[in-house]
Order: structure tokens, then sequence, then C-alpha cells
């Protein structure tokens, strides 16, 4: 455990009573808005947020000071036509524009990311491009990889040019698999970070006339004694290929290239942040996976890297890093801040006159959190330097820090504590300070831009109510998919208001954090020792609660609070799910933290999320512009297998992490596994490498009428769909080598989940048989990947929708009915979840979803009905729960305070065994495939439903709904819109 250290702050004990008196004035109540991460935003929000495009990545400052911009390149709102754009605060005005870029549709081949740096003159904004499916480009429709040149005048923003940015020729010996899906080496760029250097008077007569700094001035148009004939040049982080080039704004000619690479297999160290001294001659760079800041000599020389520095470090290659994300300089220029988001921590670096080391830490959790997740990753400072300001995204905070209190002693004896908190709306993200002219530095304000403004509520209406008119070639396409629904917001905050209101703020983060929450266990009726020894952990795929139970009712009368109008998949198709909800507990108040597969999965396994996967997730699921970086894959590789750390990895880790440390037995089906399938090799004899080796490929899938292999349960293939079969299987985690069904496939929802749950059942046999021995060898954990009610869509060949739901519904029931006649009835909880609620709607919340917790001890019927628990839970709440019957402790600060979901083991423990229902096998239902004629069947057929979420979720969302409900018009919140961007002036 760190030590951290105070420094003469406010005592914490006065700062938890001071102010609950600040919330309690007025009659008023609170206004409290419970978020997907169980964290909760509570009252008014300082600064008066205001709401922006999506993910806001990056803010810059004009050099006169009266404009604040942010570049927003998350998925795209209604508002800003879902383009991504440039937004402009007049600071002092305090309107707030926006600038969509036509060449960010969301089908664009090219994304803004987060590069943005004002020209030195202010007449220009420079933004970084990042393309990986088309990374050259054809300069008009697709830009490739660039830096995009705006003009700036009076606030007005306007597309000027691109500056191309090459592939990037690697070292020898390196490799990437970004161009074309094979071993290369051509790097693609995908700029980050932008800064903006120019040769500078002391720069270029550093060595005297004739000198070699004064031939290259010279040489670039510099006049002695003149640097205002000096153009822009900058320094781009390329995020993709492990370098940072420096380039001429005038003629886009790269002048050096420093590489980073810290491994054959580029990227590696995924360059993120830059910071450029006040003189132009040094600048620092962020290396996101490699743990370190590495300081580059900006003009002497031809590209080496002068020195590195290792920032809290792990002493394990393969372990999560500690990812310094962004930089910032103090005012006099000699200490470098450095946020390390998977550390909680901020680095004070000593870089004047040539220094370079570590001068301290500071800590940014909150106070008495001794669990991580805090995840700084934002940085201001004011103008005398008496505050440092820190975005922590996770705990929705702004900590407070006085710089002037870092000494030698602060350091020797830990890490440095904050004055205290503000708070922010969901993930502060963007930061930047500007001091207030004639307050000696001190006064000021704090702008500070959030990823999810306040949330998304429900997505069973048209988007626009807003009153906002939209130009015509957007009109009519609106849309309430939930990447649309993540608005940011940018607030601005008086720095004298930081200070008087710090105690009373400092109370509200922590009530929002629930770090008062009261301890919480799971109480079992008449005071019985908890008899829960073995958890499975069910994940499905991708829907919302209204989607599948918005019609659950008992003998006519509804239950809980559903919309049947949104009910796709009712009772005829999850008639298991409907009889289990009844029978066990309906959980209508439950969200799923992830917005999506790729950080679904994340989050319901481990229960947080990091930087990475909130700064790569929209890009890629809006035009593929980033791989899918998740489940221990990415940028198409294996970072175990390639001994660097997964940079999508939480410092805390996940589950099996957790039972690891503390003896929990534990095995997988599926669940961060990477599976080869058969019909995907070329070889009859495919080999994994040192990890995973799979059967041969004597045949590549299980034709109808065919025999199933017995590892699958044996018997014929009933489905009039060819069956692949699995070549390799590789565990993506080190914890995982080991401990899963190497015959169990990840995604291919050409695998029917009939056959998934009858590999869960050969296991189980095993384990009974044990257990009748007397000895019980179940896993204390068990989690199974049932993803099939993700469907496949109306693909011809493939199983219908309604086919795939109940496939996916019946293993649901059957994992149950299994367990509730076996043995381990007595001793063993179900808990099932939808890794993400994002192919549906519901008039609650876009993140509301399926949770059902199952076991003996769930409520038996109160009072003549159902039981209902409508408390808020998330899947934090769900990890939680399950930690705490297996005596684990948390993994973070998120899971720590989670409500547990505890009234669901209230029951007297007599719930019968569990008889699942069968009528959608014995109708054929879940053997039914799409004809050619289907709806939608052209589009489906080109989709990728091999991997999870690799098919574009709103034109899917617009087949199902046609599928499931005929002719009942569809809803303006999925209406598909056109393949191809309109041009200026189409109406359609």
């Amino acid at each position: 455990m760190r030590t951290r250290v105070g420094v003469g702050i406010i005592a914490w004990a006065a700062v938890l009573a001071a102010t609950a008196s600040a919330q309690r004035t007025g009659q008023t109540p609170v206004k409290t808005i419970d978020l997907p991460t169980s964290k909760q935003l509570i009252g008014e929000i300082p600064g008066k947020p205001e709401r922006l495009n999506s993910l806001p990545m990056t803010m810059a400052v004009s050099p006169d000071g009266r404009y604040v911009v942010t570049v927003n390149a998350g998925y795209g709102t209604f508002e800003s036509q879902y383009e991504q754009s440039l937004a402009v605060l007049d600071t002092l005005t305090g309107s707030l524009e926006d600038f969509p870029d036509a060449r960010t549709t969301e089908e664009a081949k090219q994304t803004l990311y987060s590069g943005l740096a004002f020209s030195r003159n202010g007449a220009h904004l420079y933004a970084s491009m990042g393309s990986t499916t088309d990374p050259v480009g054809d300069g008009t429709k697709t830009t490739g990889n660039a830096i995009v040149v705006y003009s700036f005048a009076a606030g007005k923003i306007a597309p000027e040019r691109l500056i191309p940015l090459p592939l990037e020729r690697l070292a020898p010996g390196h490799k990437t698999k970004l161009v074309g899906d094979v071993d290369g080496d051509q790097g693609v760029p995908f700029p980050a970070a932008i800064a903006v250097v120019g040769p500078v008077r002391s720069h270029c007569g550093a060595s005297g006339p004739g000198g070699p700094a004064w031939k290259q001035c010279l040489a670039m148009g510099w006049k002695p004694g003149d640097d205002s004939q000096m153009g822009d040049w900058l320094l781009v982080a390329e995020n993709l290929s492990d370098d940072v080039v420096l380039l001429d704004t005038a003629n886009g000619k790269i002048e050096k290239r420093f590489d980073l690479a810290e491994n054959v297999r580029v990227p590696s160290t995924y360059p993120i942040d830059l910071a450029v001294t006040a003189d132009g001659t040094r600048a620092f760079v962020a290396l996101w996976n490699a743990s370190e800041i590495v300081e580059l000599d900006v003009w002497r020389g031809g590209g080496a890297v002068e020195r590195k520095l290792a920032l809290l470090k792990p002493t394990s290659p393969i372990a999560a890093g500690s990812h310094p994300c962004a930089l910032k300089f103090s005012p006099d220029g000699k200490t470098l801040y450095v946020a390390l988001a998977n550390r909680d921590a901020v680095a004070a670096v000593n870089v004047g006159e040539g220094q370079f080391s570590v001068k301290g830490y500071f800590d940014t959790r909150l106070p008495h959190q001794t669990y991580f997740g805090a995840e700084p990753e934002a940085l201001a400072v004011n103008g005398d330097e008496s505050r440092l300001y820190v975005g922590n995204a996770i705990s929705d905070s702004v900590a407070v820090f006085d710089p002037t209190k870092m000494t030698a002693k602060t350091s020797r004896q830990g890490m440095a504590e904050p004055l205290g908190f503000v708070p922010t709306e969901w993930m502060p993200m963007a930061m930047a300070f500007l001091a207030a002219s004639g307050a000696g530095g001190s006064g000021g304000k704090l702008y500070v831009a959030t990823a999810k403004g306040h949330g998304t509520g429900p997505n069973n209406f048209p988007q626009n109510l807003t009153g906002i008119v939209v130009p015509p070639k957007r009109a009519h396409r609106p849309t309430t998919y939930i990447g649309t629904l993540l608005h940011g917001s940018l607030a601005t905050i008086d720095a004298e208001e930081i200070e008087k209101n710090l105690p009373a703020w400092t109370e509200n983060v922590i009530e929002s954090n629930r770090m008062k929450a009261a301890a919480e266990t799971v109480p079992f009726a008449g005071a019985v020792k908890n008899p829960i020894r073995h958890v499975i952990y069910i994940i499905r795929e991708n829907r919302t609660y209204d989607q599948l139970l918005g019609d659950l009712n008992k003998d006519g009368k509804p239950v809980g609070n559903g919309d049947k109008s949104l009910t796709m998949y009712g009772e005829a198709v999850t008639p298991n799910l409907h009889k289990l909800a009844l029978q066990f507990g309906v959980l209508d108040n439950f969200f799923d933290s992830g917005e999506v597969s790729g950080d679904g999965h994340v989050w319901s396994t481990a229960g947080i999320g990091t930087d990475y996967l909130e700064k790569t997730w929209q890009q890629n699921y809006r035009g593929g512009q980033r791989t899918y970086d998740w489940e221990g894959m990415v940028a198409d590789g294996y970072p175990l297998r390639q001994k660097i750390a997964d940079v999508s990895e939480p410092a805390s880790g996940y589950l099996w992490g957790n039972l690891s440390r503390h003896g929990k037995s534990y095995y997988h089906f599926g669940e961060f596994i990477s599976t080869t399938f058969c019909d995907e090799v070329k070889t009859a004899n495919p080999q994994a490498g040192p990890i995973a080796a799979g059967p041969k490929c004597t045949r590549k899938a299980v034709a109808p009428g065919e025999e199933i292999p017995e590892e699958w349960g044996g018997g014929v293939n009933k489905w009039p769909w060819a069956i692949p079969l699995i070549a390799t299987n590789v565990a993506t985690k080190p914890e995982l080598v080991g401990h899963f069904a190497e015959e169990a496939p990840d995604f291919d929802l050409m695998v029917p989940d009939q056959v998934r749950v009858e590999i869960f059942f050969r296991h189980l046999q095993g384990w009974i048989a044990d257990k009748a021995k007397g000895k019980d060898t179940m896993p204390n954990f068990v989690m199974l990947r049932l993803p099939n009610d993700h469907t496949a869509g109306t693909r011809p060949g493939a199983p219908t929708p309604n086919a795939s739901v109940a496939d996916n519904d019946l293993a649901v029931g059957r994992a149950v009915e299994a367990i509730s006649h076996s043995a381990f009835w007595d001793s063993t909880a179900f808990f099932i979840l939808e890794d993400d609620a994002q192919n549906g709607g519901d008039h609650v919340d876009a993140h509301r979803s399926i949770g059902l917790v199952v076991s003996k001890y769930a409520p038996r019927e109160q009072y003549g009905g159902v039981f209902v628990d409508s408390r808020f839970y998330s899947t934090v709440s769900m990890v939680r729960t399950m930690e705490a019957l297996l005596g684990l402790p948390p993994m973070n600060n998120n899971d720590a305070f989670a409500s547990l979901i505890s009234p669901i083991f209230s029951g007297p423990g007599n719930q019968p065994a569990y008889e699942a229902d069968y009528a959608n096998r014995d109708n054929g239902l879940i053997y039914t495939a799409n004809a050619k004629t289907a709806p939608g069947a052209k589009e489906s057929a080109k989709m990728d439903f091999r991997h999870a979420d690799h098919a574009d979720p709103m034109k899917l969302n617009v087949i199902l709904w046609r599928d499931a409900m005929g002719d009942k018009p569809v809803p303006a919140m999925l209406t598909e819109k056109p393949k191809k961007a309109a041009k200026e002036g189409d109406d359609d």
C-alpha cells in the first residue's frame, strides 16, 4: 500500500463535517443521477457545464487567451450532425459554438483524435486525423493519416488544408499487422498529440555565427535577429508507429523521426502526449504503454532519443503499466507534471537546466481511498503555480494540490495528498487554466471538459429534443444509439470559488463516490452462514431490459418497470429468462456499466475501465479506425505473447487475478479467450505457439447431419448450417493459462449456445462425479460466455434472430436446471448479465439491461406477487456481490463501494430446482435459418459475426427491429442512415 503524506492540508474530519448543510439548504431535494459506473452526480455541478459534442479529448487555448477550444473525437451527437467537431468557447462573452467536420461522418475512413494546437500567431488550428482502414488516403474524401489545418479568426473555424503523414518505415526486424492484417514494416502513424515549435533566437544563435544550429536556421529561412519570419514546425506523436516526427507546416516535409519503439512488435509504446520547453529546444513524450517519459532534443542530432525516465514502472514486462498520458509544465518551466492514469498519481519531474529526475508524486485518490480507481487524465496549473489541478476520470472530480508543498521530505515519506476536490460531470478528460490579469497569477478560471456529461437517459424517442435546427443533409437521420447519446460537457469554474467552496465540494465528491456508504454484507435468512462456495457468471450480449423483459407479467398483470412496446424478444422467444425472473427475482433498475462490448467485457470482469479504453472505443465503433483492442488483444496481436503490457488493462486487474491472489479456483469457457477456427486457417495442423495449440483441422466445420465432436456433446448436427470447428484457442491473460476449456469457442455466432452449454455440462459431469465421492472439485468461479443473443442479423443461412435469442435463452435455462438438480444447488449462485445494452431501446436508460441472480436462497413470492428489487444496481454491483460471496476483497474503488445485490439472497433457502422451458427446441425455433429474402439479408451478409461487435451496431439494430416487429414502424431512434454521406445541399 502506498504511503500518503499530509502537507498542511484541510483536515479530512473537518471536510467531512463541513457541509452536509451546503446540500441541505432550502427545501428542494438535491438532484441525484446514478451513473452506470456505480457512482453518482449529486446536486449542481460547479461551473455550469454546457453540453458538447462527444468525447472532448484535448483542450487548447488561443495565444491571446480569449478562446478555449476542444477537439471532440467521439461517436458524434445529433446536434453535431453525427460528425466529430471542434468547439470554441469565447471566454469573454461565454458563447460556445460547435464546428463539425464533414470529413468525419460515422462511416468515414478517418477520425479526429487527441492532437490539438494553435499556431504561434493564433491564425490556425492544427488537429490530428487518424486512419487505420485507409492509412494513406486520397487527400480528399479519405484523408489518410494527416494533420488537419483549420483557419481561425474571431472564434470561427474553417477547414483549410491537410498535411499528410506517410506510412513510417519501421526499424529492421520490427513488424506491425496494422496494414493488410499481415506482418509488415510499414507503420501506421495515427497522430495523437501535436506540439508547435519553431526555431527561436536562443537556438539559432546558440553555436554562434557559422555554427551548425546557425546554418540550419538559415537553411530554414531564418534571418539573424528576426524570429517572425519563421513558420510553425510541429512535433507529432505518432501513436501506432511508436515514434515522434518533426515536420514543417509550410511544405509538409518531415525533418526528423524519433524512433520510440521498445519491442519488435509495433505498436508497443504508444506515444500519446507531448510537451515542449519555452525555448523550443527540448521536448518530452509520454509513452502510454511503456510507463516512461522520453526527452528529445528537437533540433540537434539526427533524431536520437536523449534520455528516458521510468515512472512507477512495474518490474514485470507484461504487468499493467502506469499509463503516463498527460503532460503539463509549471509556469517557470522547471517542473513537468505527468498524469499516471493507471497509478492514481501525478509525477513531478525536474526538467530545469538539463535535469531529468523525479521530484516526487502526488496522490490523486480521495480521502481514505485505499483502492485503485481515480485515473487522473488531465492537468492544469494556475499562473503562480500555487495550485495544480488534476482531472480524475473515474472519481468524476478535480483534485486540487499545492505543488509548493512537494519537498524532498514529502517525497521520501510518500505521496503528497490533495487539498480537496471539485465535483465534475461524468469523466473529466481535458482541462485548461486561464489566469486573471492583475491577480498575481492565483486568480483565474479553470475549464473542465468531461467525456460523458450527465449520462445518457432513455433512448426510446427521437434524439432531437433540444430544438436545434439541423442542416437538411442530416435532418432525416435521427438516432438514439447509445454512442450518440454520450454528450461531453464544458464547465467554467472560478479559481476563487474553488478556494471558497473546497470543503463543501470535497464532501460532495466523497458522497458521489459512495465513500461514506455503510459496509454491506449478504445476509442469509435465520443468520445462516454464507453457504455459497461456487459462482457461475454468465455473460451474454447487448440487450436492454425492455427489449427482453418489457412484457414481463404474472397472471396477466405487469411485473417490473417494463415497456412492452419496445419488447422484441418477449416471452415466446425467451421463456426461460421470463421464468427465471419470476421465480428468482426481478432487478428492474440494473444498468450495464459498459456502453459497448469493447468496454463492456472489461467492466464486466474488472469493475472499472481505463484511460486507453475510453480514448479508443468510440473511434473503433464509429468507423473502425482503431482495432478491437480489448479482451487481451491489442493491434491485432496478443500482448501476453509479445511480452509487453496490455495497454487496455486496469492496474487493479480482473476477477481471475483477484481469485488467483486469494487462493480461489476458477475456470473459463470462452471469455478472454481468442479462438481461431478451422475455416480461417490454411493448414490442417495450425499451432498457436507456446500458449496453446488446438486440435488438427481434419475438417473445417460440422456440416448439417454430421457427427458433432464428443467434447461438444456428441450427437448429430441438427442445425441447417455448418458449425465451425476450433483450430486453436489462446488464453489472452497469464492467469487464465491452464484455467480454461480449450474446446470452448469465444464468439463466433455460427456455434450454437447449445454447444457451449454442452461443453460446460461435460465438465460439470466430472465435478458431480467427484462430489459423489466426497470431493468438491468444482471451481469456486466459473465464467461461461453465451453470446448468441447478439444474433447474426438476417444473414442468409445463419440462424434467424429469433433462433439466436431463443438458443441463448435455452442455454441459460439448461445451465441453471443442471446445477439446481445437482448436489451443487445448495452452494451455487448464478450471476447473469449482458456485457452491454447497446442493441435496443429502453424507456428508462440506454444502459438499463438484464441482471439475473439465481440461487436456492432467492426470496419466494412475497405478498402474493413476484419479488421485485428496484434499487439501482450496475455491473459493478454484480462484480462486488460475487466477490463478497466468495470472500474476496474488492479490486478497486468502484466495486469497494458499489451496492451489493443482497436482498436477492434473503429467502428461506427453499427455492425448488429450476425446470427449463424446452418449447423453442421442441418447436424447432432454435434450428431455423435466415432465408435469402429475409429483411436486411444483403446487408447482414457483409457483416462480421466472428468477433464481438465487429458488425455495424446501428445497421444491425434496424435489421433486427424489422425482423422482429414486421410492419410496425421503425422507431426514429433506430432509423438507418444511408451508406454514403450525403453531399452538401442533399436533403435526403
